[in-house]
């Protein structure tokens, strides 16, 4: 299994599981305690949110992921950045500055003005984004997606068919599609693979994501480390019954297994319990490195 240095910060399994912390610079995001368009403001609910309660990564979005709202250009992100670029230069704190886009043009922007790695919510659909990333030497979240910036996450929405072959496509099922996903554009040596939880398409059901999480230590097969991002998502809160607002002790009971399976990045909004959930799963946690034969290969569309 490959480490990853971002920026200093080393990732993988010889290293405790990192914490992801999140800031939106996104009016429209859905999760109100993390939005803020204030630089002073955002950057103090940095200091106090999430360093000073463990995170490792901030990861600073331009945008709501919510699949019902419209996807902003690349320019409309650009004009977003000067609050996030403010923003992390304002904290006190110590942490590795994530900036989540879906553009070459945006991430290599941010990177110019300090950021120190990408999460690319696209997974490369931008294909110029494994190339900006490997020149600026820089760790890349990469989340399986079809090859279209315009639907991240929605990987049951491809034509496989097509894009691989009808009779591949007779026989796959989610997870399938999701490892495909991550192949596209290929990997760079500083990738850390998501597998995309979250309710990203009108056919994706809580059933896929259930059986995503549990094959989710093969996902490490890429060689690569892991990131999940399952903070209070429905596939966790409907298990129990609850609403967002409640879904935490859910969350908490994942990120243990989550890290357990390999996971090697945690994305949450609840740094504190998040972090001490995880290190509970990594006390516990017996994993295994692929060999080179059963490594998955990496590959284009």
């Amino acid at each position: 299994m490959r480490t990853v240095d971002a920026a200093g910060l080393r990732i993988g399994d010889e290293y405790p599981p990192r914490i992801m912390g999140v800031l939106n610079v996104s009016e429209e995001s859905p999760y109100d305690p993390s939005v803020y368009d204030d630089p002073g403001e955002a950057a103090a609910y940095v200091d106090e949110a999430l360093i000073s309660e463990g995170a490792d990564i901030v990861d600073v979005g331009l945008e709501s992921a919510n699949k019902r709202l419209d996807v902003l250009s690349a320019e409309e992100e650009l004009d977003r950045l000067d609050v996030a670029v403010e923003t992390i230069h304002s904290v006190s704190g110590d942490a590795v500055f994530s900036i989540e886009t879906r553009y070459a043009e945006v991430a290599a922007a941010a990177l110019d003005r300090g950021f120190d790695m990408v999460n690319d919510v696209c997974g490369f659909a931008d294909p110029e984004m494994p190339e900006v990333c490997r020149d600026y030497d820089v760790a890349v979240g990469k989340m399986a997606s079809p090859p279209d910036l315009r639907r991240p996450g929605a990987v049951d929405d491809v034509d496989w068919a097509r894009a691989r072959s009808p009779e591949w496509a007779a026989s796959a099922d989610y997870v399938d599609m999701v490892f495909e996903a991550l192949t596209q554009n290929g990997l760079t040596e500083k990738t850390i693979v998501d597998p995309a939880f979250g309710g990203w398409s009108e056919d994706k059901t809580l059933e896929d994501d259930r059986e995503t999480f549990r094959r989710l230590a093969e996902f490490r097969e890429f060689g690569q480390p892991v990131l999940v991002s399952i903070n209070r998502k429905n596939f966790l809160r409907s298990i129990a019954d609850r609403s967002t607002e409640e879904a935490l002790p859910v969350s908490l009971a994942a990120t243990s297994m989550a890290v357990e399976r390999g996971a090697d990045v945690i994305r949450t909004h609840d740094v504190a319990e998040t972090r001490d959930a995880a290190l509970v799963g990594a006390t516990f946690a017996e994993r295994k490195t692929p060999t080179p034969e059963t490594a998955t290969p990496t590959g284009e569309w």
